[in-house]
């Protein structure tokens, strides 16, 4: 992996030294879970199709722990405003899931921005958007625009925190070059005033990248490095969909807002984040790009596993920070 000597990488909270991660991890090789990213196009959607009809589709909350707000985007999606609060607060945060573009969201994530919303106390919109089984990645990106467009009549674009895993931290990103392209075409849309990637992927183009995934496949047990090849087919769901937004790190970073990326230093993923800073590196953005050291993709979102839950607190102070300084300006 090479950075440039400009680029900002700090060290993240790792889990090394925690023995019940060390179990947990096993216990996760063991289960073999990246098997479900292998093989043909059609032989991963059905997997992803089997383990979406179980549980992995929109349902609204019922609970009593939070107030829940659905608001429908063109239409026919859902997007789960999730606050803690009986009225509506100032800040937001946009958050989306991951999942390889193919795999829904369950319940688990509902919960994960219920604590995200108590914890930052700023409301928390989660959008269910289309998955590219039917969909092409670019109708993902519109649909997560529509829900910062709804947002914004709400709050201020400097109060709204982009956050987002795995392919969820993708999409962020991309919105970031789809607003760039509306606004070289006579738009006016403000860009949010913080975004968090964590693990964001993307579809290798060059041969830097395509080695860096090889070296990296051997340590990583969730997301095999063929997927990534695989993806690009999956997400053009048989359309023509530009590269710049296939090709992820190689996005407009143009005006972007402070970045902070997460990756371990154990998944395939971690390849790309060379290619992410030097694309906000050109396009005079600034990002920082913190690094577990071992541990495996998402790791600072699954506070729930043994040792991760530093990192998670680490994503949160940063949000919690961000609108420190923003009160006090």
């Amino acid at each position: 992996m090479k950075f440039d000597k400009q680029d900002q990488i700090v060290k993240a909270p790792d889990a090394l030294n925690n023995p019940l991660y060390k179990l947990t991890k096993a216990f996760v090789k063991a289960a073999k879970l990246r098997n479900s990213l292998v093989g043909t196009k059609e032989e991963v959607l059905a997997k992803a199709a089997k383990m979406n009809a179980k549980n992995r589709h929109f349902i609204m909350p019922t609970d009593n722990k939070a107030h829940y707000t659905d608001h429908l985007i063109q239409g026919q999606y859902h997007c789960v405003e999730i606050g803690i609060e009986k009225t509506r607060q100032k800040r937001a945060i946009l958050f989306v899931f991951g999942g390889g573009m193919i795999l829904g969201s369950d319940q688990g994530d509902v919960g994960l921005s219920r604590k995200i919303a108590e914890r930052t106390d700023a409301d928390v919109w989660f959008p269910y958007y289309p998955l590219c089984h039917e969909h092409d990645l670019l109708e993902n990106v519109q649909m997560i625009y529509e829900c910062y467009v709804k947002m914004l009549q709400l709050y201020k674009p400097e109060n709204i925190v982009f956050l987002g895993f795995s392919s969820g931290g993708a999409l962020m990103l991309d919105l970031i070059t789809y607003i760039n392209e509306l606004n070289d075409s006579g738009s006016n849309m403000p860009m949010p005033g913080l975004l968090i990637p964590i693990s964001p992927g993307s579809v290798p183009v060059n041969q830097k990248e395509r080695v860096y995934l090889q070296k990296l496949d051997s340590r990583d047990f969730m997301i095999p490095a063929s997927y990534m090849g695989l993806a690009k087919e999956i997400m053009c769901c048989g359309h023509d969909v530009p590269e710049k937004y296939l090709a992820t790190a190689h996005g407009d970073f143009r005006n972007a807002p402070m970045t902070h990326f997460y990756y371990g230093s154990a998944e395939t993923l971690y390849a790309f984040a060379p290619s992410y800073a030097e694309s906000y590196r050109k396009a005079g953005a600034k990002c920082m790009i913190h690094v577990g050291k071992g541990m495996h993709h998402c790791y600072a979102m699954q506070y729930f596993i043994p040792g991760c839950k530093p990192a998670f607190d680490e994503v949160i102070h940063l949000i919690q920070n961000y609108y420190k300084k923003k009160k006090s300006l």
